[in-house]
C-alpha cells in the first residue's frame, strides 16, 4: 500500500501522540525502550546489516510525519542510515552503563526527521555489550518492541552464519488498521462504543486528587521518574491461586489492588482510572510492528462503606469484560465525547492507569526483565548468550502509573510517577501500601479494603517515638 503525495492517514492514537510530541517536545514520555545485555563477541558489521534489514521488515520504523491541513500525515522513507550506533565504552562501571543507556533513551526524537528509531551497541568489553532498541510511541508499542527485537536476533544470528532469517510472512501493513479504524469510526458502530462509554463515566469526577507533595503546575510539563521493586517471593507466588479462588484472573486481583491504594491514598469514594488493552489484530498482524494500544476508563466505586476485596475484583472483572467488548474507540476521542473542559495541567478522563505484561515461554525475552539479579538468569537464545538490563521509560505520562511484568517465576512492578507533583519518598510509601494491600486481598478476599492497616511496625513505632518526644 503506497502512500499518496500527502502521505498516509495515520491511527488516532498516533494522531495524539503527534499533538503530544508537540506539546512537549523535548519529553522522552513517550519513548519505548528495550535492552538486553549480550555475555559474548558481536560482530559489528553483521549486526548493522541485520539492523537494516529489519527497518526495511517493518515499515513504521521508517516513518516520518508531517501535518497537513492541522492533521498529521506518515510517509515513509526507502533507507535508514546510521540507525545502529555502536559506542565503545571500555571498562564502565555498572553505573555508567546505565547512565549511557538511558541517556539514549531519554533523547527526545524529531518525528518530523526520518527514523523515530535508534538502536545502540554499547561495548563494555569484547564480551559484554548492551544492546539497546528505542522508538518513538507512533510507531511502535512494548508488545511491538519485543517483536522487532526478536527480528533483529534472529536477523544477526543469520547474518553471522550467512542464511536468510527465515521470519514469519507475510507482513500485514500497518496502514490496513489505520484503514480499517477509520471505516469503524464513520460507521453506526462509534455511536454504540460512545454510548457505553458516557455511560461508563456518567457523573464521575473529572479529577482523583492524590496527596501530591507540590502543587501541580498550570501546564503539564511531562517529566517523570520510576520506582522499581518486585514482590516478595510467597506473594508473587500466591497470586494466580488467589485469582482463580476469586474467579478472576490475575490481572483482575493486580488492577482491583492498584484501585484500592488510590482510594486509601485519594479518599475519593468515586474516581477514573485508565488500563492498557491491545488493538492488534492477532491473525492478520500477529508480527506487524506498530501502534496497537488504547487506554480504557474503568469506574472505581468505593461507594460502600464495607466493600470487600472479593466484591471490588468483581466489579473489576465485570467492568473489564465490558470495557472489553467495547475497546475500539480510541480514547483521543473520549474527552469530546463525556464534554471535558480543556485542562493543560493533568490527562484528561484519568490521571493514573495500570497495566500488565504475562511472560510467557513463547516470550523468552520477557523473562530476562523480571527476576531481581539479572546476571543469575542468563538465556541461550540465536546461539547468543543474553541476560536481562533494566532501562526505565515511558515515565511522566500520568500522575501514576502502575506497570507490572508477570513471569512464572516472579512479578516486578514500577510505579512510574510525575517528578512536578511527587517525590521519591512519597512514591516508595505507595508502593509499600500496595504491597499490603496487595497482601491483604490475598490473605482473605472479604475483608473490607478500608479495614486494612496501612501503617507498617517501622512507621508506628517512628509516630511513637515523636509523640513521647514532642509529650
Amino acid at each position: 500500500m503506497t502512500a499518496g503525495p500527502a502521505g498516509h492517514e495515520v491511527s488516532l492514537g498516533q494522531e495524539a501522540l503527534w499533538f503530544l510530541q508537540r506539546l512537549a517536545p523535548a519529553s522522552p514520555a513517550y519513548n519505548v525502550a528495550m535492552a538486553v545485555r549480550i555475555r559474548q563477541a558481536v560482530d559489528d558489521d553483521a549486526l548493522r546489516r541485520a539492523a537494516a534489514a529489519v527497518a526495511d521488515r517493518h515499515e513504521l520504523l521508517r516513518s516520518r510525519f508531517t501535518e497537513r491541513d492541522g492533521r498529521p500525515r506518515r510517509s515513509t522513507v526507502g533507507a535508514l542510515p546510521g540507525l545502529l550506533e555502536i559506542r565503545e565504552v571500555p571498562g564502565a562501571s555498572d553505573e555508567e552503563l546505565n547512565a549511557a543507556a538511558r541517556q539514549t533513551v531519554a533523547r527526545p526524537f524529531d518525528l518530523t526527521e526520518a527514523g523515530p528509531v535508534r538502536i545502540l551497541l554499547l561495548r563494555r568489553a569484547a564480551e559484554d555489550s548492551v544492546l539497546l532498541l528505542a522508538a518513538h510511541h507512533a510507531v511502535t508499542d512494548g508488545a511491538s518492541q519485543v517483536i522487532v527485537l526478536e527480528d533483529l536476533l534472529t536477523a544477526y544470528a543469520a547474518e553471522v552464519r550467512g542464511t536468510a532469517p527465515g521470519w514469519p510472512q507475510p507482513l500485514r501493513p500497518y496502514q490496513e488498521y489505520v484503514t480499517a479504524e477509520r471505516e469503524l469510526l464513520d460507521s453506526p458502530r462509534r455511536a454504540e462504543l460512545a454510548d457505553h462509554w458516557r455511560q461508563v463515566c456518567a457523573g464521575a469526577p473529572s479529577a482523583l486528587e492524590l496527596p501530591t507533595d507540590r502543587p501541580r503546575p498550570a501546564r503539564k510539563r511531562f517529566t517523570g521518574a520510576s520506582r522499581d521493586f518486585r514482590l516478595p517471593e510467597e506473594l508473587a507466588r500466591a497470586l494466580r491461586p488467589a485469582a482463580a479462588a476469586a474467579g478472576v484472573t490475575p490481572f483482575v486481583l493486580l488492577f482491583g489492588a492498584f484501585q484500592a491504594l488510590l482510594y486509601r491514598w485519594s479518599a475519593q469514594p468515586d474516581f477514573l482510572v485508565g488500563y492498557a488493552v491491545s488493538t492488534r489484530p492477532e491473525r492478520t498482524m500477529r508480527n506487524t510492528a506498530g501502534y496497537f494500544v488504547n487506554t480504557l476508563p474503568c469506574r472505581a466505586d468505593f461507594g460502600a462503606a464495607d466493600l470487600t476485596y472479593r466484591q471490588l475484583m468483581a466489579q473489576v472483572s465485570g467492568q473489564l469484560r465490558q470495557g472489553l467488548a467495547h475497546r475500539d474507540l480510541p480514547l483521543p476521542l473520549l474527552p469530546a465525547e463525556l464534554g471535558l473542559p480543556h485542562d493543560p495541567s493533568r490527562t484528561p478522563v484519568f490521571q493514573s492507569m495500570f497495566s500488565l505484561i504475562t511472560a510467557t515461554r513463547f516470550q523468552p525475552l520477557l523473562e530476562l526483565l523480571a527476576p531481581e539479579d539479572h546476571a543469575k538468569s542468563e538465556l541461550v537464545h540465536h546461539g547468543l548468550r543474553l541476560t536481562g538490563f533494566d532501562l526505565p521509560q515511558q515515565e511522566g505520562q500520568f500522575d501514576l502509573s502502575a506497570e507490572v511484568l508477570q513471569t512464572d517465576a516472579a512479578v516486578k512492578v514500577a510505579f512510574k510517577y510525575d517528578t512536578d507533583l511527587f517525590d521519591p519518598a512519597t512514591v516508595d510509601r505507595m508502593a509499600g501500601h500496595y504491597r499490603l494491600l496487595l497482601a491483604a486481598a490475598v490473605a482473605d478476599p472479604d475483608q473490607p479494603v478500608r479495614r486494612t492497616e496501612l501503617v507498617t511496625a517501622a512507621e508506628r513505632e517512628t509516630l511513637l517515638s515523636f509523640a513521647t518526644a514532642a509529650w
